[in-house]
Order: structure tokens, then sequence, then C-alpha cells
């Protein structure tokens, strides 16, 4: 027939996976070296530091426009 494939999780078989502890801790490993969704999630962060800096400037830069169009009109009443 054909070779048996390597399953991924807890084998019996000799020359398997180890079982009980080792094996939580393999499968460990693999989550925590796979990097299948870490740009998203670096992407995600970004923006939405991104999104809070120009919150913030913004607010920062409309309060001292209004003052200043409200300078320029007291001036221009006068």
């Amino acid at each position: 027939m054909g070779e048996a494939r390597q399953a991924y999780g807890l084998s019996d078989a000799p020359g398997g996976r180890a079982a009980g502890r080792l094996a939580a801790r393999s499968a460990l490993n693999r989550f925590w070296r796979d990097e299948s969704g870490a740009t998203a999630v670096e992407i995600g962060v970004l923006m939405c530091l991104i999104t809070v800096i120009l919150i913030t400037a913004l607010t920062t830069i409309g309060g001292n426009i209004k003052i200043a169009f409200t300078k320029t009109a007291n001036a221009i009443g006068s």
C-alpha cells in the first residue's frame, strides 16, 4: 500500500509524537512560531495608532484655527 503520513496530534505508535506534556509543548511551539496572522495584526495596530495621532493633531490644530479666524473676524469687524 502506501506509507502512513504523520498526523498533527498525539500518537501512541513507536517513533510517533510524544504523548502528554511534550505533545502539548510541541503544539504550543508550533502555534508560537506560526506567523500567518501577525502581519494583519501589526497593520491593524499601526492603523489605530495613526488614527489616534491624526485625531489628536486635528483637534489641536482645529482649536488654534478657530482662534485665528475669530481674531481675524474681530479685527475686520472693528
